[in-house]
This record gives C-alpha cells, structure tokens and sequence, in this order.
C-alpha cells in the first residue's frame, strides 16, 4: 500500500472550496442524523401503538429494554450532533481566519500602491482599508 499523496496545484482545491465541502458534510451528516431519529420515531410508534394500546402485548420487561435501546441511540445521536456543533465551529473559524487573511493580502497591495503614492492623502486609506491587521499603515485596522 503506498502513501497518500497532494494532488498536484491544478487539482488542489482553493479555501473557499474546501470551506463549502466541509458545510456541505456537515449538511449530509445531519440529514443522515434526522433519518435515523425518524426511523427511530417509526419504530417507537409501531412497538407503542397508534392508540398507545401496545399491539404486541410486550412484558414490562420488554418496554424497560426497548425504552434502554431509544434512550442509547438518542444518546448517540446527541455526540454526533456535539461533534458536528465542533465541527461547524472550526469550519467557522478556518473561514474567518482565511477571509481575514485574505483581505490582509489586499490592503498589503494597498500599502504599495500608497508608498508610489506618498502624497496622496492619508484618509482615503483609512476609507478603503476593511481589514483587521497588525500592519504598519495610518488606517483604523
């Protein structure tokens, strides 16, 4: 078996892409979550009965068991869930850290263009500037 390799740079998805594939598992993992907590339903409402007469006659015994098993898989999906909560956060983060990056790159382009242009007046920068950095500039970042 060999090792996995990086898809060579035409192939490489870019931040944005990548930020929506993981909105996009998030998405399908919690469609999944909502099939089985309605099949879950299902089976509840067969095993009690439309009238709650409980059709199959089950013992007390039975019930105790068969309410353990809902109450397990309601656990289950629960971790799932506070693991997709996790999860979106990080994907939140990851694009909140790569918008800013990104709108890092273009006011460090503004920064050139403003050393070819030192007399030009320092205001306009601050107007254009949207960015949160720590840069070297006379804007409000």
């Amino acid at each position: 078996m060999s090792m996995p390799t990086i898809p060579q740079e035409p192939h490489r998805p870019n931040k944005k892409e990548v930020t929506i594939d993981l909105l996009e598992s998030i998405a399908l993992e919690e469609i999944a979550l909502s099939h089985i907590m309605n099949a879950e339903a299902e089976k509840i409402q067969a095993f009690v009965g439309k009238c709650l007469d409980f059709p199959t006659c089950p013992k007390n015994e039975e019930i105790i068991k068969f309410n353990k098993g809902v109450n397990q898989l309601l656990e289950t999906i629960v971790m799932k869930e506070w693991l997709l909560l996790n999860k979106l956060e990080n994907v939140l983060d990851f694009f909140d850290d790569s918008h800013k990056f990104d709108r890092h790159k273009k006011h460090k382009n503004k920064d050139k263009n403003k050393d070819k242009n030192k007399n030009k007046d320092k205001n306009k920068d601050k107007d254009n500037c949207d960015c949160d950095c720590d840069c070297d500039c006379d804007c409000d970042c």
